[in-house]
Parts: structure tokens; sequence; C-alpha cells
């Protein structure tokens, strides 16, 4: 008996040393969980930082110059860089704004060709495309051509797909974006903008009425005039000149909703509403294309003549198009 008690009694004893041995090794345990976590933390951190600062160097380079020279910067006076899509916009400090001129008659009547119907002339000649770095103007010359006075609606678009069976506008991915239901549109929209077209359907219309999209630079002559301004109807942005994230009424308007905010030539809606699909390329490699003057998403700062987007050709929700024609 005696024996036997003093067994139980050292095994006694022996329990609490077991017990803080344990509670040792569990400590140090959770000791270095700890900081093999903030260690993983720390080196995930430091990736990010490191690909964020590997982005910006990337990105930082796709620098739109009105001219695609270097040297020219765009006159957008009291502003800094503003980015659209993968475009970044450069703007330099200048000198207090020029008067915004009323805008001037393209060409008198007498110089006027037959113009087709539904399009509007703009003459051949120099227009401003910016400034270079000593505030000189610099000019680029286009040929003569009609351009369409408003964009193509889903009304224009539903004969296309009546005459040829081309496919209907439809978004490629998501059917909460779709306007058409089917080969069919609501009649209120008749004299909407048609958009969820690709470049390849924008293109394949424009043939078909035996016309073309316009050039990015065609498409700004257009919108500017020849006085370089940064809107279509001057240099400073008006809410109530076009369809824009300012608007008080949110989606595309009707085409020519907006009178006020008419090009010098007399076109509508070049600022906001929807971006419009030109022939110029992006991407020489995959073949995109570029989409100019902003739609009814966008701020004043992208919704002006210079304002650019790589839609990448594909359909899209606020991508639309109008179509130009040579002059002869």
């Amino acid at each position: 008996m005696v024996e036997n008690w003093e067994v139980k009694r050292k095994e006694v004893e022996g329990e609490p040393v077991k017990r803080q041995a344990r509670q040792d090794r569990e400590s140090f345990t959770a000791l270095i969980s700890t900081i093999l976590s903030l260690l993983l933390i720390a080196g995930l951190v430091f990736l990010g930082f490191y690909l964020n600062r590997r982005f910006s160097k990337a990105t930082s380079g796709r620098i739109r110059i009105t001219t695609q020279s270097e040297k020219v910067t765009e006159r957008k006076p009291g502003r800094t860089a503003t980015t659209t899509s993968t475009y970044t916009y450069r703007t330099t400090p200048s000198p207090a704004p020029r008067p915004v001129p009323v805008p001037p008659q393209a060409v008198t009547k007498e110089e006027q060709p037959k113009i087709p119907s539904g399009m509007v002339y703009v003459p051949a000649g120099d227009f401003i495309i910016g400034w270079d770095e000593n505030d000189q103007e610099v000019k680029i010359f286009t040929e003569s051509f009609y351009i369409d006075q408003y964009e193509v609606t889903n009304e224009d678009y539903k004969k296309f797909v009546d005459a040829t069976g081309h496919r209907y506008p439809k978004h490629p991915l998501e059917t909460k974006y779709d306007v058409w239901d089917g080969e069919t549109f609501p009649l209120t929209l008749s004299k909407h903008p048609v958009v969820n077209v690709s470049w390849e359907d924008a293109d394949a219309y424009a043939r078909w009425k035996g016309k073309r999209l316009p050039t990015e630079i065609e498409w700004e002559k257009a919108a500017r005039g020849t006085d370089g301004r940064l809107y279509p109807w001057g240099n400073r942005f008006d809410k109530n000149n076009c369809r824009s994230a300012e608007s008080e009424k949110k989606g595309i308007s009707p085409i020519g909703s907006y009178p006020s905010g008419a090009s010098p030539y007399g076109c509508f809606d070049l600022a906001g509403n929807v971006w419009e699909w030109s022939s110029t390329l992006y991407d020489n490699k995959h073949k995109w294309h570029l989409a100019c003057g902003g739609s009814w998403r966008d701020g004043r700062e992208k919704v002006n003549v210079t304002a650019r987007s790589n839609p990448i050709n594909t359909a899209n929700p606020v991508v639309g198009f109008r179509c130009v024609k040579d002059a002869k």
C-alpha cells in the first residue's frame, strides 16, 4: 500500500511539470506561426507594390499626342493629365485661352456642292489639331468629305439587317445590355443611336450604304472645325450642349437632342451620347480601331473632340457610329 501511494504521489507531482512543458511548446508554436504569417503578409504587400510600379511604368508610356508627335500637346487650359480608356491625354500650362469665336459658317451656299441626304459637307483644308511646345499652332490638311449629320440609328440599322440578313445588334456577353429583342427593338428607341455593334458590323453597314467609317482625323475636323476648339461649340464645357455624366437625364438620348452642341459644320452629338467608331487603327497587330468623342457615362474631360477609346472592335452598349463619304 505504501509503495503504491508513493508511485501515485510521484505521478501527481510530475503532472504540473509536463503540463507546463506542453504549454511552452504550444506558445512557441503559436509565436512561430504568427511570425511566419507576418512575413507572408509583408511579402505579399511588397509584391503588390512592385507589380503596381511595373504596371504604372508600362502604362505611363501610352500617351496620345494630338498630331501623334511627342512635341505636340493638346490645348486644355487649366487642366492636368486626364485619362480616357487606355489613353492618357497630356496637357501643358499655357496662356489664357483664346476667346471662343462664334462657330464659323463652313462654306457659303455658292461653294457647297450637292450634298447627299442626311450628310454635311466638310471642305478641304487645314485645321488646328494642337499646339507645340512653343505654343505654335500645329495644323493638318484633309481633303473634302461628307459626314453623316447624325449617328446611325436603330431605325437606320434595321433597314440594313432586313436587306442583307446581317446579324442584329447584340451584346457579346450580357443580355441585360441588349437594346434589341432579336431582330426588333422598341419603337420608342427608333431615333436612338444604334449600339452593341462591333467595328466589323459598322464597317459592313457603311459599305452597304456606299460610304465608309471616318478616319480619326476626319472625325476630329468635323467635330472641332478649323480653330482648334476643345468642344464642338467652343472651348468651355456646357452640360446643356451634350449628353454626358453631368447631364440631369441619364442614358442614351435621341439623335439631335442638343442642337446648341452642333459642330461648326452642323454635325450633332459629336460630344458624348455614344462613342463613335473610326477607321484608324489603335493596334496594328490585333487590328483594333479607335472610337471617338465619349459617351453619356463620361464626364467633361472625356466628351471633347480629342477623346479616344479602344473598345477592341467588340460590340459595346455605349459605342455607335456614323459614316463619311469622299467628296468628288
